[in-house]
């Protein structure tokens, strides 16, 4: 199994030699050209790119976590930058967690918690989790990030293959391949 990332670091350039960095960091690593034509489209775009990676043997199937050339729809070229722009300066649209995640979806989670057998964890979600602002002190938390604590279990959750059946087990989410509508 082939298994390995590609990494581009890129700071404060110019335009024309951000092109030639990503031409030649493109070419040392023999990229096609749609994935040039990505990088450029990026480029042209105006967005500030600093970091990209693409993990070749990636087991995720989160749409959000990739970002690939698609020219058929310029529409998700368009759904990507805003997705990313969103996450770089959310504005007011950084709601507090519980503002999503509400006391009565933790209640029933803690139910749910105490019947498996589980500790309580109330004072994280009462004193720290629920006020924080969901994208800059939630999702950006290096901390959490580093610990896995929101991925892994996304991960591991999100589409369980069956033995027995060609067909997976989707738990209801936007980014996994659930089949019915979730509106």
């Amino acid at each position: 199994r082939l298994c390995f990332d590609v990494i581009i670091i890129i700071h404060n350039i110019d335009h024309s030699e951000l092109q030639t960095l990503a031409a030649a960091e493109a070419k040392s690593h023999n990229l096609s050209p749609a994935n040039m034509k990505g990088i450029f489209a990026m480029i042209a775009s105006g967005r500030k790119l600093q970091v990209a990676t693409w993990n070749i043997a990636a087991i995720n199937n989160n749409p959000f976590e990739y970002w690939i050339t698609y020219d058929e729809n310029p529409g998700y070229e368009r759904l990507m930058a805003n997705v990313e722009s969103f996450l770089e300066s959310p504005g007011d649209r950084d709601v507090p967690v519980n503002a999503v995640f509400a006391d009565d979806m933790f209640d029933r989670l803690e139910r749910r918690m105490e019947q498996a057998g589980w500790g309580s964890v109330r004072c994280y979600w009462e004193n720290d989790f629920k006020n924080r602002r969901i994208v800059t002190e939630f999702m950006k938390d290096p901390l959490l990030g580093s610990k896995r604590l929101a991925s892994m279990p996304d991960r591991i959750t999100n589409t369980i293959n069956v033995v027995g059946s060609t067909d997976p087990v989707c738990r209801p989410t936007v980014i996994n391949m659930v089949s019915y509508s979730m509106s």
